[in-house]
């Protein structure tokens, strides 16, 4: 990755788990021309490419036995035998025009599929040192490389931001939680980007980081009891945004701070919206909010509709989330204007998943959302109209489950269940209204609490 970016190629990421359909997807829209790939994902990505019309050639692992496919061991040697050393020129952009494009990252969009976000070299610098003057002093820790590559925070926080800070980062191939508990135990990992679990002495741990969520009371609660004494810093922002706009000031790490995701980063300022009126709020009142700063990506790839409706020409990014500024300069997060699903750091777009049950000749009509889950923050869960004459029950069930996961990569899953309605509610414009099921379900589950 850092090879190609010296080289002033783009470079995008993808979730390990995607199969065919999502890969060629990715592939397509990103206008890929070369592959890497491990050995675990590589008849997925052959497939994908033949789909892509991506030429054979041009896929290359980075191990394995496959010998009709090309190593990148074998690309190595093929260089040194030409005489090629380990050391070419570095590129350099010119300095007349705008940073180019140095990454495309990908963002969910409750109206599809996920859109090829444009990262420039000038974001990730930007983003880079705006986090330089929000770590603590003591910055030469190890860290736990848990959060996956593909997903802004980690290309940024864990692939760049460790080189820049001189720290170690102890790297996992996939989430194991056993493995990962020894490691964090074995390499003592001072800063953790996870909530562990019971068992285990995490004396060592000096701070955690989280910013996928908003971290409700309880989970504030059952937190500070078992770390009394280590740093909680929240943090938020996106894809658009090169991961944080916000984050919690070292000195100001504290319980008493961990329901907000911090103050604005260098260099950023933030407006808050009323949604209806367009005009800013006071001081604690809730609005969108609206970005703007050298983090603010170059906008979408292919999506110039999208990009202007977002990024607007006076800088500020539209986030499409309800926020408030208190009279500190903390940041709270409240709701999303946008109605992704937020699955362990993953956005899930419903519309995705709704276009993929349209499919299925069991189901009339579909509507998703995310419930809240213990685990994964949330999770999906979809509402079905049936098609005439067939009736529910757990069979049709497990049969609509399973046609999602033999599709979808594994956060994609209907954990959340599938429930079955006479009708999806719906706008005038026939827009779904997800608030109305989100409430219908919170309703059903206050009940039966109510029962228990």
């Amino acid at each position: 990755m850092l090879a190609a970016s010296r080289l002033g190629a783009v470079v995008t990421l993808l979730p390990p788990g995607s199969l065919r359909d999502d890969l060629a997807y990715f592939l397509k829209s990103s206008q890929t021309s070369l592959v890497f790939s491990d050995e675990n994902a590589l008849d997925q990505v052959r497939q994908a490419c033949k789909v892509s019309e991506i030429l054979e050639k041009n896929i290359l692992r980075l191990e394995g036995p496959k010998n009709e496919i090309n190593s990148f061991q074998n690309l190595r040697q093929r260089g040194e035998c030409l005489g090629i050393t380990a050391h070419t020129n570095f590129w350099v952009p010119d300095p007349h025009k705008d940073s180019p494009c140095a990454f495309l990252s990908w963002s969910s969009g409750t109206t599809g599929k996920p859109k090829a976000v444009q990262i420039s070299h000038k974001n990730v610098i930007a983003q880079l040192r705006q986090m330089i003057h929000l770590t603590p002093a003591s910055r030469q820790r190890t860290v736990l490389g848990v959060l996956p590559f593909y997903h802004i925070t980690g290309l940024v926080h864990l692939l760049h931001l460790p080189i820049v800070l001189e720290q170690q980062m102890v790297v996992m191939a996939m989430f194991n939680m056993k493995q990962m508990m020894e490691a964090i135990v074995k390499f003592r990992c001072e800063e953790l980007w996870l909530v562990p679990p019971q068992g285990y002495d995490l004396s060592f741990v000096k701070q955690l980081n989280t910013g996928a969520a908003p971290l409700v009371d309880q989970v504030i609660a059952q937190l500070e009891k078992k770390f009394p004494s280590v740093a909680i810093r929240q943090a938020w922002g996106m894809t658009e945004t090169t991961s944080c706009v916000t984050v919690t000031p070292p000195t100001l790490a504290t319980w008493s701070n961990a329901s907000k995701v911090g103050k604005l980063g260098p260099g950023t300022e933030i407006r808050v919206v009323d949604h209806d009126t367009g005009h800013d709020v006071s001081v604690g009142g809730v609005g969108e909010i609206w970005v703007k700063g050298p983090q603010v990506t170059m906008g979408y790839l292919d999506r110039p509709e999208e990009t202007a409706t977002s990024y607007l020409k006076d800088g500020f990014f539209k986030t499409g989330d309800l926020g408030s500024i208190d009279k500190e300069g903390f940041i709270v997060i409240h709701d999303r204007i946008k109605e992704m699903i937020k699955v362990r750091g993953h956005a899930v777009a419903p519309a995705e998943l709704e276009d993929l049950l349209h499919g299925h000749p069991k189901v009339k009509d579909v509507a998703m959302i995310g419930i809240p889950d213990d685990y994964s923050g949330e999770v999906p869960r979809a509402f079905v109209v049936l098609a005439a004459g067939i009736e529910g029950g757990p069979e049709v069930v497990r049969e609509l489950q399973d046609f999602v996961a033999a599709r979808k990569a594994k956060h994609k899953h209907l954990r959340g269940g599938v429930e079955f309605v006479g009708e999806i509610p719906k706008s005038a414009s026939g827009k779904i209204l997800r608030r109305a099921l989100k409430t219908s379900w919170k309703e059903k589950m206050e009940i039966q609490k109510s029962k228990l």
